[in-house]
């Protein structure tokens, strides 16, 4: 009898288990409806891009917050990394960029101007930075020399942006 008893908690207890991680990730559908509302505008592509990223983020996020599947999320982020030649905090960045460029791409829609002058001050101070570190005898030289010509283009989207901008019509 307590064979059977502990056979029926154990099959509850699975079962409870998954009908919680199911909420758990039904709660990023309020997300989801956002997203899909917000990119409503973009052609199918990004909008179908953006749904993956979302559901690798939500599905990460949610093993990550399971006791059980944190450590073996955690290999597995390890291991994609490794196979990639990576580090956790390389992959870690790429989605922050992700991220932060979702945020600037949402800013940029409503505040132009001011955003092409952000992009002038971050080329003209990254400039700065990566010209106070040429040394031709270091080997980083190119990469400093690259970042300036990316500063470059990054100074000319500035003034296009600013140009662009047209202020409301009152």
């Amino acid at each position: 009898m307590t064979l059977a008893s502990s056979s029926i908690g154990s099959v509850a207890h699975f079962i409870v288990l998954v009908l919680v991680r199911a909420l758990a990730m039904l709660m990023g559908l309020p997300i989801y409806i956002f997203l899909k509302n917000r990119t409503l505008n973009l052609p199918k592509q990004w909008q179908q891009l953006i749904f993956a990223v979302f559901v690798v983020l939500w599905s990460i996020l949610n093993t990550l917050f399971w006791q059980q599947t944190r450590l073996r999320t955690i290999r597995d982020i390890q291991s994609i990394g490794g196979f990639m030649d990576w580090g956790v905090f390389n992959l870690l960045a790429a989605f922050a960029v992700f991220a932060v460029g979702w945020i600037a791409y949402e800013g940029k829609k409503a505040h132009q101007f001011r955003y092409g002058v952000v992009e002038i001050l971050v080329a003209v101070v990254t400039a700065m930075i990566s010209a106070s570190g040429i040394d031709f005898a270091r080997p980083d030289t190119f990469t400093r020399v690259a970042t300036i010509i990316g500063c470059v283009y990054i100074l000319s989207r500035g003034l296009e942006n600013m140009e662009k901008y047209e202020a409301p019509k009152s």
